[in-house]
């Protein structure tokens, strides 16, 4: 409603009158009232002029902005920059089965380079100031930063992990240090160090390979390297956030426009138990080698300890290239995962894999009966295939050869089934394919045939091959996750569980968003007297045999010791077995490389291990028999 000269207009009509126009208005007591164009039109035009001082105002302002002083503001555009300053989210808790932590992160101080404008002198200058600060040779910091050039905003990690003394001493120096920020960064913490290193891994500064491959990651991110880190990374990671902050021309911060907090990785619950991590690397001491303990009802890892291992808190300390280098290169190789990504003959730890056989085809029955005289002979030229007790056992069931391993009753039993029925039955125990652990670079291993020996080495397959491969010694190689998840089936009657280390995923309000469930690979359909056959040999072993070293006080334990000939150098030692062998808990290997005897080295390694494992006291014998080449 409109008001004009205190009366209420009601309706407006025009009205046309000798070439001119009035404007009538009737008003809300029945008054009206009439203006002439003339009157209308003077306030037009006043509006015109108001409109047109407008105008001009605005086009001074512009001639003034662009031209007068456009120097002047492009030089001021100049100086002044929108950045990204990235914040790095936390990566994701590792913990145990019993959710004690295994890594974790902690507050650092991280030391980051935009080059900003500056010329290659001025770099030199800021970096050469900056690397006197940390007691650094420049040239490690020129050496991340080479591939920056001209006018480049991109904030490029030069140190890490400084003290606290450092970064105050440098944050103090920033109007002097252009280009330079400090800022507080969560970085890595293994506090189980050389416990765990083969499973957790570590992280470490992204590649240029790397970066080329994952295209949601920039120079300076962390990614896993191995282990668990590597495998399970993009679950870890997060989400950076980061600020949008104003700088001028001298990289000094003006202003923060805008913050995105960063998102925490998920947290993986492992089902490593820290108790029996702790016996497999505390009776693997000063051993090359690889302990692994499986629950051999669900395939889940309880332990695994490679040795010689290193402490992943090395890469995240204030290492120099040349020491990383040094500790890489070593002769001993800690960081390799002997567990996955070494291949071994299995030794007669494998005879299990040929009683099988030989039971289910029915080759040889409970009651077969073999006179073991030290040594066969084969061919036309009477080639010696020796046992390891060069004297001979007499004679001998399975039961008794599984005991005692005896080579000559499993020569018997391989020359009876055949190379091809002996590589069917090691192929349903998971041997010559990966196991599909969920860890990284795991090899899968080799079992032998014709073809192969044939296309590999141009050569037919003689008997020596076959009674070779019945103790698991010849072209047959092996890791000793292989052997683990081949133990476990045998410990429960024929599951061939893939073996994994991931319990389940909880995400940073601890809720589960994965659960592992034990995945079955296979059922092995083996007669259930058979089963019993075999583990009564194992676990007279235990009582009485080769494996007599490994005993436990109040533990009934089913085993198998095996020592491999090794072409490169001395035997390698072996042990497996589960326990307690009438309800099995836990499934073990123990393989110690150049080890020597499996009965003297291997065994007496597993029963302490399980005697720590059940809180027991192991029977220490004080024997070393002198076990030969393929016991």
């Amino acid at each position: 409603m409109i008001e004009f000269l205190g009366s209420k207009i009601l309706t407006l009509k025009l009205y046309e009158l000798n070439e001119r126009y009035e404007l009538v208005f009737y008003m809300w007591h029945g008054e009206n009232l009439s203006h002439t164009v003339e009157s209308f039109s003077a306030r037009l035009n006043f509006l015109r002029f108001i409109i047109f001082i407008f105008i001009g105002l605005i086009t001074f302002r512009i001639i003034t902005l662009q031209i007068i002083k456009g120097d002047q503001y492009r030089k001021l555009s100049e100086e002044n920059r929108i950045v990204i300053y990235p914040q790095p989210a936390s990566r994701g808790i590792i913990y145990d089965k019993n959710l004690d932590v295994i890594v974790n992160n902690k507050p650092s101080f991280t030391v980051l380079f935009s080059r900003q404008t500056l010329t290659d002198t001025e770099v030199r200058d800021v970096i050469t100031k900056v690397s006197k600060f940390l007691s650094i040779p420049a040239e490690s910091f020129l050496e991340r930063i080479k591939t920056i050039s001209g006018k480049n905003f991109t904030l490029v990690k030069i140190a890490e992990n400084i003290s606290k003394n450092q970064a105050m001493r440098i944050a103090e120096k920033i109007p002097q240090l252009p280009g330079i920020v400090v800022r507080i960064e969560p970085v890595r913490v293994y506090k189980w160090g050389n416990i765990a290193a083969h499973i957790t891994g570590y992280v470490r500064e992204i590649s240029l390979d790397e970066l080329t491959r994952f295209s949601n990651m920039k120079s300076g991110d962390m990614i896993g390297k191995d282990g668990v880190e590597k495998e399970y990374d993009e679950v870890l990671r997060g989400i950076d956030g980061g600020s949008q902050v104003e700088v001028n021309a001298r990289g000094i911060q003006k202003r923060i426009l805008e913050t995105v907090d960063a998102i925490d990785g998920n947290s993986i619950v492992l089902t490593i138990d820290k108790k029996v991590q702790n016996a497999l690397a505390k009776n693997m001491q000063g051993r090359t080698g690889v302990a692994i303990a499986i629950d051999p009802n669900t395939g889940g890892v309880l332990g695994l300890y490679s040795s010689p291992s290193y402490d992943p808190n090395v890469f995240i300390s204030k290492m120099q290239k040349w020491q990383i280098n040094s500790f890489l290169e070593s002769s001993r190789k800690p960081l390799l995962n002997r567990a996955m990504q070494c291949q071994y003959p299995p030794g007669s730890v494998y005879k299990m894999v040929t009683a099988f056989a030989g039971l289910e085809d029915g080759a040889v029955t409970a009651q077969t009966v073999v006179n073991c005289e030290g040594f066969i002979e084969l061919g036309r030229y009477k080639q010696k295939f020796r046992c390891w007790a060069r004297d001979g056992h007499g004679e001998f069931n399975i039961i008794g050869a599984m005991a005692n391993s005896c080579d000559i009753f499993f020569y018997d039993v391989g020359l009876k089934l055949g190379p091809t029925k002996l590589n069917e039955w090691a192929e349903k125990f998971g041997f010559g394919k990966k196991t599909g652990i969920d860890l990284p670079s795991e090899e899968k291993g080799l079992i032998p045939d014709r073809a192969w020996k044939k296309n590999k080495l141009n050569q037919d397959w003689y008997d020596g091959d076959t009674v070779n491969m019945s103790i698991g010694q010849g072209y047959i190689w092996t890791t000793p996750m292989q052997i683990a998840q081949y133990v476990v089936a045998v410990a429960n009657n024929g599951i061939l569980f893939k073996p994994f280390v991931i319990k389940k995923i909880i995400n940073i309000k601890g809720e589960t968003v994965f659960e592992n469930i034990p995945q079955i690979k296979d059922k092995l359909n083996i007669d259930i007297t058979n089963y019993n056959i075999v583990k009564k040999g194992m676990i007279d072993a235990v009582s009485y045999g080769t494996g007599k070293n490994s005993r436990v006080y109040g533990l009934s334990i089913a085993g198998k010791t095996g020592t491999a000939q090794n072409p490169q150098g001395d035997n390698h030692a072996w042990f497996v077995c589960f326990a307690p062998s009438e309800r099995p808990k836990v499934a073990l290997v123990v393989f110690v490389e150049h080890g020597g005897s499996g009965s003297a080295v291997a065994a007496p390694i597993g029963g302490k291990i399980l005697a720590e494992i059940f809180d027991k006291h192991a029977e220490i014998l004080n024997i070393k028999e002198e076990i030969e080449a393929t016991e």
